[in-house]
């Protein structure tokens, strides 16, 4: 599992038992002491999506993983261009990359939101949104994809953008949050226009929240492992709140070891 921290002050493991719960802007870990690691989810999203499961991540000046543009481009885009090298036993031989298989089906809700994970032999995700009372631009939407046999995770996934209304984001700067500007780091949608289009992809703002969903997510893996268990999870009007009620529901059910599926082969 990924490591998040500030190298010789404090540390914070990206694990289920460092997960806050009552958080709304971004998800949190906490460390060491009194050490909070804000934001990494667009990170450990792309870690997770293209089979990183060994990883030391080093923060300099305080806890809060960079924003960068809002998506998971730049993080997608060097790895690709770096590349990955397989883990290896003590006896040089490489090592299976596992991830959990549940045995039953999971659900937790919250009013009409809810998030729920069925059974199955391959995983697939699957995200709702409703924003019509705030903004008919972003309106319903829904997204899913499956890793193994739709566009990969860099292409598909990746450029989707943080998002939400001009209202909001307002509201948020006032806050101290989103400091960088707004055009620089999400998608703002202002009655039934957006602020800064184009949209770079199809369903902009569902297929960012299935960033934040793998990203949270990946906080179930263990060393060597995949985060996203194998099953099809679907998640509706959800954000990172009901994301980590849902984790702690998954680390909690039955489950088993099976070999995970690869999601990125190095071609991207």
């Amino acid at each position: 599992a990924p490591e998040t921290g500030v190298a010789g002050e404090a540390r914070a493991r990206a694990c289920v038992d460092a997960v806050v719960e009552d958080v709304r802007l971004s998800s949190e870990l906490k460390g060491d002491g009194d050490f909070v690691v804000r934001g990494a989810e667009h990170l450990l999203s792309t870690l997770e999506a293209m089979g990183v499961d060994n990883c030391r991540i080093e923060l300099e000046g305080s806890g809060e993983v960079p924003i960068l543009d809002g998506s998971a481009s730049s993080y997608a885009y060097d790895l690709c261009k770096i590349g990955l090298t397989p883990a290896v036993s003590s006896s040089g031989a490489e090592e299976p990359r596992m991830a959990w298989k549940l045995t039953e089906n999971v659900m937790v809700q919250e009013g009409d939101a809810f998030m729920m994970l069925n059974v199955d032999d391959s995983t697939k995700l699957t995200y709702g949104i409703d924003f019509t009372y705030k903004s008919t631009a972003i309106d319903k939407q829904w997204e899913s994809w499956t890793p193994t046999e739709d566009a990969p995770y860099a292409l598909h996934i990746a450029p989707a953008r943080n998002f939400g209304t001009l209202q909001d984001f307002v509201a948020y700067y006032r806050a101290g949050y989103i400091r960088g500007g707004l055009e620089n780091c999400a998608l703002v949608a202002n009655g039934g226009e957006y602020w800064n289009a184009p949209l770079r992809l199809n369903n902009e703002p569902a297929r960012h929240k299935l960033i934040d969903l793998i990203g949270d997510l990946s906080l179930l893996a263990e060393p060597g492992m995949s985060g996203v268990p194998v099953g099809h999870v679907v998640a509706y009007k959800a954000g990172h709140k009901l994301h980590a009620k849902f984790v702690r529901a998954v680390a909690k059910a039955a489950k088993t070891k099976v070999p995970a599926q690869i999601w990125y082969s190095g071609d991207e």
